[in-house]
């Protein structure tokens, strides 16, 4: 293998992800069945296939007269390049953007056998066939041209690449937000089910108390009524003192009903505490959407590049954030189709 400037590698770099870019982006559209930009970035780049092509044209060295050792150092070598990035950026991001959980010999979902296998052939190809050419078309042109055109490509490689992982750190802060607030908000709504009740309770108590005592009370002016009647008739000074009696039942009737205005209290009590938690869920609820908006767009462009993204450190909240990108893009396609 010839010597290399610092330019033509990474000029070698840019070509195999754009290579790898179309082929990922042509797989993956005809499995979904749509045009899909694939890929962490938004420009046409795949850096893994960059990153493999290079590491395995590097391993190779030492085999190239031997195909069964060339393909198994390139699988070998480009297996841990991508189960060491994919585990990095899970790490990082809180989302896998490739997962081989359903696949047959699958290491943490990031690898597995059928990976694994394709790196071998891909391998053999690019050093045997790929490189050829590449090689050849690299080295067509003067090395100035060469660092004349990465100096150029670099900074737009370079921005995308930013923007990217921002839009990549946003989702995992709007994932991890959601999932607080959703926490947040099952507690809430338990509480409030809890005030709810409790309210009800009181209120049943209460209307049960004033019921009883108001029937104590009408009974007692009858009694004491009809007695005084009867009294009136007989003798003046026994009407006085049956008088005092009536009175004094009363009275301690109404006694009795000042255990009210403590149950009102508390069911006071109880229905301020349940409108703080009402307000408390409205304003977790308008964050979480503030969030959601200022993230939204970066954020939509970023999942549409990787359809089959997944997330289990914060999978109900990745899952609710994907329902809501679908939705959107609904919207969007039934105006569009209503516009043509």
């Amino acid at each position: 293998m010839k010597i290399y400037s610092f330019s033509q590698w990474v000029f070698f770099f840019y070509i195999y992800c754009f290579l790898g870019w179309l082929w990922e982006s042509a797989y993956v559209s005809i499995k979904e069945k749509h045009l899909v930009n694939r890929g962490f970035l938004k420009g046409p780049l795949l850096p893994i296939y960059g990153s493999g092509a290079l590491c395995v044209l590097i391993v190779t060295l030492p085999f190239r007269d031997s195909i069964p050792l060339m393909c198994l150092s390139g699988m070998a070598a480009a297996t841990v390049l991508e189960y060491a990035t994919g585990a990095a950026m899970e790490k990082l991001f809180h989302v896998r953007y490739w997962d081989y959980s359903d696949k047959f010999m699958n290491l943490n979902g990031h690898i597995c056998l059928a990976s694994a296998l394709c790196w071998g052939v891909m391998t053999v190809l690019v050093v045997e066939v790929l490189q050829v050419y590449v090689e050849k078309l690299v080295l067509y042109f003067d090395e100035g041209v060469v660092e004349a055109v990465v100096l150029i490509i670099t900074p737009f490689v370079t921005a995308d690449a930013v923007t990217s992982f921002r839009a990549a750190i946003r989702l995992r802060d709007l994932l991890i937000q959601w999932e607080r607030v959703s926490e947040e908000m099952r507690k809430l709504a338990e509480r409030k089910q809890e005030l709810e009740l409790a309210i009800a309770e009181r209120k049943s108590e209460m209307e049960s108390v004033f019921t009883e005592r108001k029937q104590e009370i009408e009974t007692v002016f009858t009694e004491r009524k009809q007695e005084l009647e009867d009294a009136i008739k007989s003798a003046g000074e026994k009407a006085n003192e049956t008088l005092a009696m009536g009175v004094q039942g009363v009275s301690d009737r109404l006694v009795a009903l000042g255990e009210l205005p403590g149950k009102i209290a508390a069911l006071q009590e109880l229905t301020d505490m349940l409108a703080a938690v009402q307000e408390k869920a409205a304003r977790l609820a308008g964050e979480n959407e503030l969030l959601r908006r200022m993230s939204a767009r970066s954020i939509r462009g970023l999942l549409k590049r990787n359809p089959k993204a997944v997330s289990f450190m914060n999978k109900e909240a990745f899952d609710d954030v994907r329902k809501s990108v679908a939705k959107k893009e609904d919207r969007k396609s039934g105006a569009g189709g209503k516009k043509r």
